[in-house]
C-alpha cells in the first residue's frame, strides 16, 4: 500500500490504535482501521479522504473524528434497519432518487451530442447590445502593468521612479530593460474587474476602489511579495461594462439558452413519438 509521506505519522498512529484495541489471540489486518459485523473501514478510505494541505497534527484529528463518524453511521443505520419496519416511503424517495439521477445524466448526454457549442464573437456583440442596460458596472475596471519586488526588499526607489516615468507608449522598452535587469514585470492589457484583479494579486495596500486613476501609481503587497503598479486605463462605476470583460459570461448565458431550447424540442418531439406509437395518453389534453 502506497501512503503519502505526510501520514505516515497517522499511518503509525492508527496502527497502534489497531493493534491495541485488538484482543490478545486476534489476528488483526492492518488495513482495517475498524469494523462494525462484517462492514470495514480500511485505512485507504481514511487516507484518501484527509485534504492534502492538512498539518500531521490535524491529520489525525481529522481521521479520527472520520472513523467514529463511520461507526456511528454503520450503528445508527444497523438500529434504523432493526426499528423501522414500514419502509414504503422510503423505497418510494430512492426510486424516485434513481430516475432523476437517470434523467440528468441522459439529458447531460444529450446535449453534450447535440448542443453546439461553438459562441462567435457576433452573437457575444449582439447579445451585449441588446442588454446593454444589465451590464452597468458596480466596481471599477482596468488595465495595467507592474513591478514585482520581494516584499522585504526595503530600498526600491529606483524601481519606483522608473515605473512611474515610463509612458505606456514605451512599455515595450520597458519590458525589455526589466527583462535584462531581471526584474519581474506583469501587464494586463485586458479589461480587469477588481474582483479578478484581487485573484491574480491577493494583496492589501493603497489601491483604493473609489481612488482609481489613469496613470496613477499604486503600491499593494502580501506576505512575500511587493506590486508596484501603474493604472494604464480605468473605466469608473456607473459607466457600461466593457464587452471583454463580459465575453465568458454572456457566452454561457447563450449556451443556456441554446441547451434550454434544445430541450424544449426534445420533449416535445419526445411526447409526438409516443403519442403516435400509442404509448402516451394525456386526459383532457388541450389541443
Amino acid at each position: 500500500m502506497n501512503l503519502r509521506p505526510r501520514n505516515i505519522p497517522l499511518y503509525c498512529s492508527l496502527l497502534l490504535l489497531i493493534v491495541s484495541s485488538c484482543r490478545t489471540g486476534d489476528k488483526p489486518d492492518l488495513n482495517i482501521v475498524a469494523r462494525v459485523d462484517n462492514n470495514q473501514l480500511m485505512l485507504e478510505q481514511v487516507e484518501k479522504a484527509i485534504p492534502d494541505y492538512f498539518s500531521k497534527e490535524d491529520s489525525l484529528a481529522f481521521a479520527t473524528q472520520f472513523i467514529d463518524d463511520w461507526v456511528y453511521k454503520e450503528l445508527v443505520y444497523d438500529e434504523a434497519l432493526k426499528t423501522i419496519s414500514d419502509t414504503a416511503e422510503i423505497n418510494r424517495m430512492v426510486e424516485e432518487y434513481r430516475r432523476s439521477l437517470y434523467l440528468m445524466y441522459h439529458e447531460r448526454q444529450l446535449l453534450a451530442r447535440k448542443l453546439d457549442t461553438v459562441v462567435r464573437d457576433k452573437e457575444i456583440d449582439e447579445y451585449y447590445f441588446s442588454h446593454l442596460y444589465e451590464f452597468v458596472l458596480t466596481r471599477p475596471v482596468i488595465k495595467m502593468h507592474a513591478l514585482v519586488l520581494d516584499v522585504f526588499r526595503v530600498d526600491y526607489v529606483d524601481e519606483m521612479r522608473l515605473l512611474r516615468r515610463t509612458k505606456y507608449e514605451d512599455i515595450e522598452s520597458l519590458f525589455e530593460f526589466c527583462e535584462k535587469a531581471g526584474m519581474n514585470i506583469v501587464l494586463i492589457d485586458k479589461w480587469l474587474s477588481m474582483e479578478d484583479f484581487y485573484k491574480f494579486f491577493p494583496c492589501e495596500g493603497n489601491l483604493q476602489l473609489e481612488k482609481i486613476e489613469k496613470n496613477g501609481y499604486y503600491e499593494c503587497y502580501n506576505d512575500s511579495l511587493r506590486y508596484l503598479i501603474v493604472i494604464d486605463d480605468v473605466i469608473e462605476a456607473g459607466n457600461y461594462a466593457p464587452v471583454e470583460v463580459l465575453a465568458d459570461d454572456i457566452k454561457k448565458i447563450i449556451l443556456q439558452r441554446r441547451a434550454k431550447e434544445y430541450m424544449t424540442l426534445y420533449k416535445k418531439q419526445l411526447f409526438l413519438q409516443a403519442e403516435g406509437s400509442g404509448r402516451l395518453f394525456i386526459k383532457n389534453k388541450p389541443k
